[in-house]
């Protein structure tokens, strides 16, 4: 244990380092990732035929090929095309897009649970279908899946490690640097996991008081 701590308050300003880049990255890509899901519940709320065959398309790919592979798509394919963009940025998208989907089918489930009930009670007090959509039905679903979503919110957290593989200097990375000079993985990673655990602790909780306030306000 004193090895251990000693080795720790060493370290600490480089795990701290690490800690604000993969917390930057998650902040980034989980506001991305809600943003892409709307985008792609959007065909399949107003029932455009053709469109929604596509997004069930691009969900079946994203949901059924590793993260790391798309990752590595973005950052090494982009060039290719002519389009620089840095590491943290392909990270970030690669996280966002297969997310976006996982997160787009979790919001379907939630719409699909309402009954047409809500639908038609819109519809009756003259609101058209994007109003509806918009304020009877996103609202609900969105409470009634908020602790799926949580869930999701924190899988994809613990996924910004993956960024350490195209050279973004995050926990992970932070932590296999600091095996090569010191050889001392065993406590490198279990100071990874403690910076990780903290983190999506704070997450959960947050998402906790989300749910019991919703749950006051709307249940």
């Amino acid at each position: 244990m004193e090895a251990f701590i000693v080795f720790f308050t060493r370290y600490l300003p480089a795990f701290a380092d690490g800690f604000l880049i993969t917390t930057w990255v998650a902040a980034l890509a989980a506001p991305t990732a809600m943003i892409w899901a709307l985008v792609l519940i959007i065909p399949r709320l107003a029932r455009w035929k053709w469109l929604t065959r596509l997004v069930d398309g691009y969900v079946e790919i994203m949901r059924n090929s590793p993260l790391l592979v798309q990752m590595y798509l973005l950052y090494f394919g982009l060039p290719l095309l002519g389009i620089f963009w840095s590491s943290i940025v392909c990270g970030v998208i690669a996280i966002a897009l297969q997310h976006g989907a996982f997160l787009s089918e979790i919001l379907r489930s939630g719409i699909q649970s309402l009954s047409q009930r809500q639908w038609e009670a819109g519809s009756a007090i003259g609101l058209r279908r994007s109003a509806v959509i918009r304020l009877v039905i996103l609202p609900q679903a969105f409470i009634r899946v908020l602790p799926a979503l949580g869930n999701q919110l924190i899988v994809l957290v613990k996924d910004t490690s993956l960024v350490s593989a195209i050279g973004v200097m995050d926990l992970t990375l932070t932590g296999k640097v600091t095996i090569e000079r010191s050889g001392a993985s065993f406590e490198a990673f279990i100071a990874v996991a403690m910076f990780y655990l903290v983190l999506t602790t704070v997450l959960g909780l947050a998402l906790r008081v989300v749910e019991v306030r919703a749950a006051r306000r709307y249940g």
